[in-house]
């Protein structure tokens, strides 16, 4: 098995302002049982965690700017590490994710480089 980061990209950065708890307690409950599942099978390194929107960009010059949310589309939200046979298992890992209950989401799904093997 290998392990993939699943990259979860766009959304609204108003939803956790704009959700009510009863919207947010079924969320998570979808998130546990999505998660629950991994688990039961081993698939699950880490549940990962959402991102802030807002942020900055440093470079190797020292420039530090605001991140733009002019492309929120391609702006990271967060991430969750699985573990699949290969990348075809985790798109099918990734299909499942209650992410794509929110607007405007997609998923990048990368494999972890193992460095030394």
């Amino acid at each position: 098995m290998k392990d993939f980061m699943l990259i979860y990209k766009g959304g609204d950065p108003k939803w956790l302002e704009n959700t009510s708890q009863e919207e947010m307690a079924a969320s998570m409950e979808r998130w546990g049982a999505w998660m629950g599942m991994l688990q039961q099978k081993d698939q699950l390194v880490s549940g990962g965690s959402p991102l802030h929107y807002c942020g900055k960009t440093l470079t190797k010059d020292g420039v530090v700017t605001d991140l733009s949310t002019a492309e929120i589309k391609e702006l990271v939200s967060g991430y969750s590490i699985v573990k699949a046979g290969d990348i075809t298992e985790a798109i099918a890992l990734a299909k499942e994710c209650p992410i794509f209950n929110y607007p405007d989401i997609t998923i990048e799904i990368r494999e972890v480089m193992e460095i030394g093997e």
